[in-house]
């Protein structure tokens, strides 16, 4: 194959985000309203907004990346980024370039499970408790829930480090 690819614009994973650090611990609420009008969730399901679980994923790895900043001690448990090289990819592979934002992956998914659908309208908050791992990663905890405290999902990841390609 040869060619430009192109991209989609990457997933708006939040809405808002705040986060504060405590003790060994990162603590962060996103905030994420289902739109039928976000690009991303066109034809998804055949006449019903449905927020896919998969998304929520990305969410946590956005946030986390965005607000890493607030926590020193997990930012140096990932190890050394790259900054000084430059990153030359394009689309949702590219690295942000803005300050406080540090590129996440995902290492694996140990748990996820789905309680309830996320439909139009629903505003969810994301809560995301983070600490260290094995060397080199982060553990990221996620309890969603949606405005009138039904549970929506859970999920336990470990994020690393994202690098070149």
């Amino acid at each position: 194959m040869s060619g430009h690819r192109s991209y989609a614009r990457p997933l708006e994973g939040a809405d808002r985000i705040t986060a504060r650090a405590e003790a060994d611990e990162l603590l962060i609420e996103a905030d994420k309203v289902v739109r039928s009008t976000d690009p991303y969730l066109a034809g998804h399901f055949p006449q019903v907004t449905l927020y896919p679980a998969i998304f929520l994923l990305d969410g946590i790895r956005q946030a986390v990346g965005a607000e890493l900043h607030r926590a020193p001690s997990l930012a140096a448990h990932l190890g050394p980024g790259s900054p000084d090289e430059p990153d030359t990819r394009e689309g949702p592979d590219r690295r942000p370039d803005g300050p406080g934002d540090d590129w996440l992956e995902l290492g694996t998914l140990d748990s996820a499970r789905v309680l309830n659908p996320m439909l139009e309208g629903d505003e969810l908050r994301l809560l995301i408790r983070v600490s260290a791992d094995r060397p080199g990663a982060l553990r990221a905890a996620l309890d969603c829930r949606r405005a009138d405290g039904a549970q929506v999902a859970k999920m336990t990841v470990e994020l690393v480090r994202g690098g070149s390609s």
